[in-house]
């Protein structure tokens, strides 16, 4: 039932407008009534109704003064004004406060009823936008982790998803304008405990998420990444002084808590998505300068030894292509400028490099296993092994590709056995597949050493010398049902690939059965 509440000086007055709205309206309210303004402002705040029949004149606290201070308190009420005084002033006043109607004295019955049909209509809309309001936050809770997640992936390794990161920040309504990156790097006896991890995981979104809004990654191969925005007011050493100290606290803090000591990498302050990519390579490179004593490290360009993205997304492809020369070319060519450096830095970077190249592979369907850089401290020894590696990946590569292209060949010869006897084209095969039609149209030449069109007329040609056996069948009837519509047509592509027409052919068939 509905809650309404009637406001009048005049006792029949109130009886009589509940009287009519229940004998219109049978059980659809619960009535309530006030004799002045402090009644109804008591008894709105304490019974809170969905509607009010307010008059203006009454003693005391007048029905706008009621009308102002019961709107503050329950803003989706709905007020009617109910007066004898046909004056603008006070219907502009009414408006002004919120007020859906105004409605001089006597009311006629029709209109009060009419008014009434149409709040209740209101407020179930406004019931059902509530809910559906509720149900978009509550789903938005649920999808808003995995949403951070696949975000700050895509940040640390480049990661490819149907999403990109501007329609990602949109979800999440996080602005990456300015900020900064960090890297908490968890020791290494708990790499391999899930359940550690998630404490100390747990353990930082709650201490950091409590003071800012920021994103946090999950915890990808001993570490996470936090990524900051902040306002660019402060002088840049100011700034770095604070995030310094917020490091300390925060390590601090996940200590007390875990007990288990971590190190945290600062990158430098950058504008932009590809500013807090960049941000993020440094933290990584000073998480490395990091030690017992000096737990907290902030990047300096000193240590910058970061493959851009591109010479990275060259690599990539290169591996797509399981081109091993030119990987391996490409990746002596990148060594080159590491041997200035010390080995972990060297470490580290490798294994970000061959994360993100893992991951899109991963995103292309090429099934391979993660990639390992041992702990070495010598670096020949490690490019040797990281040598045989790729040499392992791409093989592993390439025999995927040729296991993926004959099952892809198999499905589109079984595809067009089935279906030769309809207008089938190179698009619809290929579409079945799931390829781009240029590609799938050199890959079948290259496979079968055929075109898709001379293959499918050699299938059909085929098949028509099989039919021919059949006494009962004209030469007409084979013609629509090897796929045909034109016998004039068939004639010339069967004499075409056999150097005889069908009525010869089928004349020798027959003789030597």
């Amino acid at each position: 039932m509905y809650r309404l509440l009637i406001v009048d000086d005049e006792p029949l007055e109130r009886e009589g407008l509940e009287l009519m709205i229940n004998r219109s309206m049978p059980n659809r309210f619960q009535f309530e009534q006030a004799g002045n303004g402090r009644i109804a402002i008591e008894k709105s705040i304490e019974y809170q109704p969905h509607i009010i029949f307010m008059d203006i004149k009454m003693p005391g606290i007048q029905g706008l003064e009621a009308v102002s201070v019961i709107k503050q308190k329950l803003p989706d009420t709905k007020i009617f004004m109910v007066t004898a005084y046909d004056y603008f002033t006070y219907a502009q006043e009414a408006i002004s406060l919120g007020v859906k109607d105004y409605i001089l004295k006597p009311a006629k019955k029709d209109h009060i009823i009419s008014l009434l049909q149409k709040m209740i209509d209101e407020i179930e809309d406004d019931h059902k936008k509530r809910l559906q309001e509720l149900e978009a936050i509550e789903n938005l809770s649920l999808i808003r982790p995995l949403t951070e997640n696949e975000y700050t992936l895509m940040l640390m390794f480049n990661t490819v998803q149907e999403l990109n990161v501007n329609q990602l920040s949109g979800i999440l309504g996080f602005e990456m304008e300015y900020g900064y990156a960090s890297v908490i790097k968890l020791p290494k006896e708990i790499i391999q405990n899930d359940k550690e991890q998630r404490r100390v995981y747990e353990c930082v979104r709650h201490f950091i998420k409590s003071s800012r809004d920021c994103l946090i990654s999950p915890v990808v191969d001993g570490q996470l990444a936090i990524f900051i925005p902040v306002q660019p007011k402060r002088e840049d050493n100011l700034q770095k002084l604070v995030f310094y100290q917020d490091a300390l606290k925060t390590i601090e803090y996940i200590e007390n808590q875990t007990g288990h000591k971590t190190v945290i990498g600062i990158g430098s302050l950058n504008q932009g998505i590809e500013g807090f990519k960049k941000s993020y390579n440094e933290a990584m490179q000073a998480s490395l300068d990091c030690n017992e004593l000096a737990r907290v490290s902030q990047y300096s360009e000193r240590v910058s030894l970061s493959i851009s993205d591109d010479e990275k997304q060259i690599l990539i492809d290169s591996f797509r292509k399981a081109d091993l020369e030119d990987v391996m070319n490409q990746f002596n060519h990148l060594y080159e400028r590491f041997v200035n450096y010390h080995v972990l830095k060297v470490r580290t970077e490798l294994n970000s490099l061959f994360n993100q190249i893992f991951q899109s592979l991963r995103n292309s369907s090429i099934d391979v296993e993660k990639f390992h850089i041992p702990d070495i401290d010598d670096l020949n020894q490690l490019k040797m092994i990281v040598e045989q590696q790729i040499i392992n990946l791409i093989t592993k590569i390439d025999r995927e590709k040729e296991i993926k292209t004959n099952h892809m060949m198999v499905l589109a010869r079984e595809y067009m056995a089935q279906h030769f006897i309809e207008d089938i084209s190179l698009e619809q095969v290929a579409n079945y597949l799931k390829l781009n039609p240029v590609y799938f149209s050199k890959l079948f030449k290259k496979q079968t050493a055929e075109t898709f069109s001379d293959y499918l007329m050699n299938l059909r040609i085929n098949k028509a010398k099989q039919l021919m056996e059949n006494r009962e069948l004209n030469l007409k009837e084979i013609c629509y049902q090897v796929g045909y519509n034109d016998p004039n047509y068939f004639s010339r592509v069967f004499k075409k690939c056999t150097n005889e027409s069908p009525k010869e052919y089928r004349k020798k068939v027959l003789m030597n059965i």
